[in-house]
């Protein structure tokens, strides 16, 4: 993707450049095309020129840089520039929608962890009644046992009554 951005940048600032380079004479412009294409001894040239600007100036005061090169590498350094620019252009909207990407990612992981903490809750409120109800239900368990305790205890007393009554009867 980036490849394809970069091909695109550099017909959009070779476009531009060619609109908007610093006014050179026809004569230069050609000069200065060959020096791009890299042909012949012009490609030693533009070497000497990018050593020229590396020179330290206090050795070199009286050194004259002709202009063309002067606009030849101001140029070079705009188009560098604008490339650079439409990539960072090209690029915020990729920012842009991965940001919103990140927002809706993060508004569900929200929502994701709400909804993991009810539940949660939930679980702990159950298990709070679900020990209620087994306590309950315990109780009541036993309390029945009592009962049917007691009431075998009445059913043999009532039983030893009626016997008791017929003896005598």
């Amino acid at each position: 993707m980036m490849a394809l951005r970069g091909l695109l940048a550099d017909m959009q600032v070779h476009e531009g450049v060619s609109i908007s380079s610093i006014h050179m004479p026809k004569e230069d412009k050609a000069h200065s095309r060959r020096r791009l294409l890299g042909r012949g001894a012009e490609h030693i040239h533009e070497e000497e020129v990018s050593n020229t600007v590396e020179m330290d100036p206090e050795e070199h005061s009286d050194v004259m840089i002709p202009l063309v090169d002067v606009h030849y590498l101001i140029n070079k350094e705009r188009e560098a520039y604008d490339r650079l620019l439409l990539m960072m252009l090209q690029g915020s909207v990729d920012l842009k929608e991965k940001e919103d990407e990140e927002l809706v990612l993060r508004g569900k992981l929200e929502e994701a962890l709400a909804e993991s903490f009810e539940k949660d809750r939930v679980a702990a409120n159950d298990s709070k009644l679900i020990m209620q109800l087994s306590k309950k239900l315990e109780t009541l368990l036993m309390d029945n046992e009592d009962l049917r305790d007691q009431n075998d205890r009445l059913n043999t007393r009532l039983v030893m009554l009626e016997c008791e009554q017929m003896n005598n009867a």
